[in-house]
């Protein structure tokens, strides 16, 4: 991949802190960095990146998003590629699902989900702390905070692995039933 000639950066956004509570160019702190792309057959890809890429963003309200959300997939970018072993989809059975409403959502929205300190002893590869920071209201000094998050998306592979286990086990039984 070859860098286009057009690169942006900009974005302003307090110290310390991945979050992001709008995007707008500038020249106070390079935080974002917008660069085009050119791939080998020519085209051309737009890419928002945060400029420090060891930073995560952090995106309090609803992100909404026209088109797909993709993860990069390709055979050719992975190693050590092996099957899920099926007692790891085993290990589902003990997650339990949750309702809650998040304590800074003024609107109060129903969310379900599950909470990450239960994910991350039967997962910890599923779950990740991120620091943030904010402003005391009160007295505008800063407030530095970890959270832990749950990489939901990684967790539908062993979904499907146990989907699979229990469709065969249908199968199965629907086979001894005929007989």
């Amino acid at each position: 991949m070859n860098f286009g000639s057009s690169t942006y950066t900009g974005g302003r956004q307090p110290p310390l802190t991945s979050y992001v509570k709008s995007f707008y160019g500038g020249s106070n702190g390079s935080l974002w960095t917008f660069t085009t792309y050119t791939d080998p057959s020519g085209g051309r890809q737009q890419v928002l990146t945060p400029s420090n890429n060891k930073s995560s963003v952090y995106i309090v309200k609803d992100l909404i998003v026209g088109g797909s959300i993709n993860n990069p997939s390709d055979a050719k970018l992975k190693k050590n590629v092996e099957d899920l072993p099926l007692k790891l989809s085993d290990k589902l059975m003990d997650l339990n699902p949750k309702q809650y409403t998040y304590i800074a959502d003024e609107e109060q929205k129903l969310h379900y989900g599950l909470i990450a300190q239960d994910v991350e002893v039967l997962f910890p590869n599923l779950v990740s702390e991120i620091t943030t920071t904010t402003s005391n209201e009160e007295n505008g000094e800063e407030i530095i905070n970890t959270i832990k998050t749950i990489n939901y998306l990684e967790l539908v592979p062993v979904l499907l692995l146990k989907i699979q286990d229990m469709q065969k086990q249908i199968d199965d039984i629907k086979l001894l039933v005929t007989k």
